[in-house]
This record gives C-alpha cells, sequence and structure tokens, in this order.
C-alpha cells in the first residue's frame, strides 16, 4: 500500500516538475488536511496552520525541482512542511515548554510497565469525556519539547508509521521509539493528574456535604 502511495506520488511529482498546474493542484488535495494536522501540532492555532500549510505548498511549487526521486516523496515533504512550521512558531512569542524528566518515570532498558497513549480513552463510555480527555492530551502534548513533541503527534495523532516519521525527522528507529515512549509517559502522567479527583472531592467529602 505504501509502495502503492509513493509510486503515485512520484508520478504526480514529475508532472510537476513539467509545468502541470493540474498536477500540483492534485497534490495539495492530497496532502493538505495532513500537512495542516503537522502544522497544527506544531502551532496550535489555526490561522498559523493555515498560514504554514500554505507557506509548505509554496515551497514545495518553488523547491520541486531538487527532490531526489530516489527517495519518498511523502518524508521529504513531511519535512519541508515541518520547517515551514517551525520557522513560523520561532517568529512568534516563544511558548513555554516543560521538561519532560519531571514527569517522566526512570524506567528500566525494556520499558515495561509503560501503558500505550492511547489506553488513557479506553473504557471511556460518555462522548463528553473521551472528547475532553482528548483535548487535554492534545494540550499536554504541545507543553513537549519539539523532539517529543513531533512523533506523539505523527505517531499517535496523525497515526503514521513510525518507520515513515523516523525517516521523515531524520532520526532512527530505536531513537524515535524512545522518544515516543518517554512522550507518552509525559502526556499519562499529565492526564493521570488532570482527572485525578481531589481529596476534598472524595465520595466520603461529597457525601459529609450533602447529607443532612
Amino acid at each position: 500500500m505504501a509502495e502503492d502511495q509513493n509510486a503515485s506520488d512520484l508520478a504526480l511529482v514529475r508532472r510537476i516538475k513539467e509545468g502541470d498546474e493540474e498536477a500540483f493542484r492534485e497534490m495539495v488535495e492530497r496532502y493538505h488536511a495532513r500537512i495542516y494536522s503537522l502544522s497544527y501540532g506544531v502551532l496550535r492555532n489555526a490561522e498559523d496552520a493555515e498560514e504554514a500549510t500554505q507557506d509548505s505548498f509554496l515551497t514545495l511549487y518553488r523547491k520541486i525541482s531538487t527532490f531526489d526521486e530516489s527517495k519518498k516523496f511523502f518524508s521529504w515533504f513531511y519535512r519541508v512542511a515541518l520547517n515551514q512550521a517551525y520557522s513560523r512558531a520561532r517568529r512568534r512569542k516563544p511558548v513555554t515548554t516543560v521538561p519532560i524528566d519531571e514527569y517522566v518515570p526512570r524506567l528500566g532498558s525494556d520499558g515495561r510497565g509503560s501503558p500505550e497513549f492511547s489506553a488513557w480513552v479506553d473504557g471511556v463510555e460518555d462522548e463528553v469525556i473521551a472528547r475532553n480527555l482528548a483535548e487535554r492530551a492534545e494540550e499536554f502534548i504541545a507543553e513537549l519539547p519539539e523532539p517529543y513533541r513531533d512523533v506523539i503527534w505523527m505517531v499517535d495523532v496523525e497515526e503514521l508509521k513510525p518507520a515513515d516519521v523516523a525517516e521523515t525527522l531524520e532520526i532512527s528507529l530505536p531513537a524515535l521509539k524512545s522518544r515516543l515512549h518517554r512522550a507518552r509517559l509525559h502526556v499519562r502522567q499529565r492526564l493521570a493528574e488532570a482527572t485525578a479527583v481531589p481529596p476534598a472531592e472524595s465520595q466520603g467529602a461529597r457525601a459529609n456535604r450533602v447529607a443532612p
């Protein structure tokens, strides 16, 4: 499936290189939503994300001739989009991030005991609660330093294959898995803090408060 997608992308790339405007419009339709999502993951602002997306396609149009056709177009273009998003982010007011080590416990090299990111919404029957948890998770992802934020957003939110993300970010697959593991632990801990019932709101306290 991935090979078919790459072949289809390459066919469009060749047409764009030849000046085919329709091919460029097809490429925009194919990747706009995904590039916007990636940009939003970095910028956390709809207007900025849309502008970064437009910048990405403009860069694609201008630099498509430099694309090495022996590589995956998908990885090359995502790298372009990341660069555009971070370039725009650097021009804005700095965003505060948190040291990941404050929330990530030290674990053995095998990483046992770490639940998957998606486990935090498993079993949640109330749609509103599930949606709120998802929104809070995105907030906590945004807190992460760039290397961790990229991998968890691309793998867990955009559902890209880890191998493709590693290629896009130009890191090894083991390095990606390590970052992803630590990022998930951070989000897990922050969600636990956000959803914990304060002592004063325990069942006993509530019962005492409403008792006649």
